[in-house]
């Protein structure tokens, strides 16, 4: 099993792939000097396998890189960063 997260940050979403099938998404909005994470969708079929996970790590990794703080009105990403 291969994961690959992609990033469209024009549409401002990241999408995890596994085997070439799409497995979840992440949804944000850049405002001035924030990133706010709206959505974490996993595939029903996909769950219990640390895509949310990866999904909200690879926002904040993108966040990091251009110095912009996360506001997460997503729970899930919520419980993530504040592990």
């Amino acid at each position: 099993m291969v994961e690959k997260v992609e990033h469209d940050i024009v549409n401002c979403i990241f999408k995890i792939y596994t085997d070439g099938e799409e497995a979840g998404y992440l949804t944000y909005d850049k405002e001035s000097g924030t990133i706010d994470i709206h959505h974490t969708v996993v595939d029903p079929s996909f769950r219990n396998r640390g895509f949310g996970r990866i999904l909200v790590n690879a926002a904040l990794k993108y966040a990091q890189g251009e110095h912009m703080e996360v506001i997460p009105y997503c729970s899930y990403a919520r419980v993530i960063i504040n592990e």
